[in-house]
């Protein structure tokens, strides 16, 4: 179950969620692709202000025709999205952001490599911004090639199943460096433990942004769901369950609050 499920159900449904700014997280091990979807985000013409929240502003590579402006680890884009440093201070940014001068339609924060998406989903989920934030989804890069190996090793095991499950919906990239066999086990594997998730298979990224956004609505009607998209996958079922089990409590760091 999504970590947001297990938010709402402690917390209760927020009631101006709607006039929140929505925030994406994107999750993943180094190397599997999220800087690559952050420049896409920040480079396509979607239309939508987004602000970005990076660890590294160096690696994230604007094409400088689209830089307008740069002031204390924030860069500003021609197409009214900005990039924001977070620089170890999370929050910090997050204040940056919502009281810049520029209202932004949407976040999205490229988590780090090692980070669990639990207590990046309960910052985000605090009280103090309660009606000005709303966390929209939280979406999973996997390197296709190194998933099986990562989920066997006893180092990353408990990480890859943490990003993983916690998750709304799995962006499978690299599947262009896996054959179709290697694939084919990587969704198998997703599946079998989050049957109903959505899964999207990618080269370099190549995501539409419009999949990001609403990325966990629980609408059966989404319109977005129900395309012939040759890079999309998708399974749903009318019931999910799954187990994850860690000798340390999973909701006590957000329920004291």
């Amino acid at each position: 179950m999504p970590f947001r499920d297990f938010v709402e159900n402690a917390h209760g449904p927020d009631l101006e969620s709607a006039q929140a700014t929505p925030v994406i997280v994107l999750t993943g091990f180094l190397g599997a692709g999220k800087t690559t979807l952050v420049n896409r985000i920040l480079s396509e013409d979607h239309g939508i202000r987004v602000a970005v929240l990076v660890n590294d502003l160096g690696e994230v590579n604007s094409d400088s025709d689209l830089i307008v402006g740069v002031e204390s680890g924030t860069v500003s884009l021609a197409n009214g999205c900005v990039c924001c440093e977070v620089r170890d201070d999370l929050i910090g940014a997050i204040d940056t952001v919502l009281n810049s001068d520029g209202q932004m339609d949407a976040i999205v924060l490229e988590a780090s490599g090692v980070a669990e998406p639990m207590g990046i989903a309960c910052t985000f989920t605090s009280p103090s911004y309660r009606g000005r934030i709303r966390l929209d989804g939280i979406v999973a890069v996997v390197d296709a090639e190194r998933l099986p190996a990562q989920a066997e090793d006893p180092a990353t095991r408990d990480l890859v199943f943490a990003q993983i499950g916690f998750s709304d919906m799995v962006i499978l990239n690299k599947i262009d460096l896996a054959d179709h066999d290697q694939v084919d086990r990587v969704r198998r594997f997703v599946l079998d433990r989050l049957p109903a998730i959505r899964i999207i298979s990618t080269v370099r990224a190549d995501v539409l942004y419009r999949f990001l956004i609403g990325s966990g609505s629980t609408d059966p009607d989404d319109q977005r769901w129900l395309t012939d998209d040759s890079h999309h996958h998708s399974s749903h079922g009318d019931f999910t369950s799954w187990v994850y089990r860690r000798d340390a409590a999973i909701l006590d760091s957000c329920l004291v609050q």
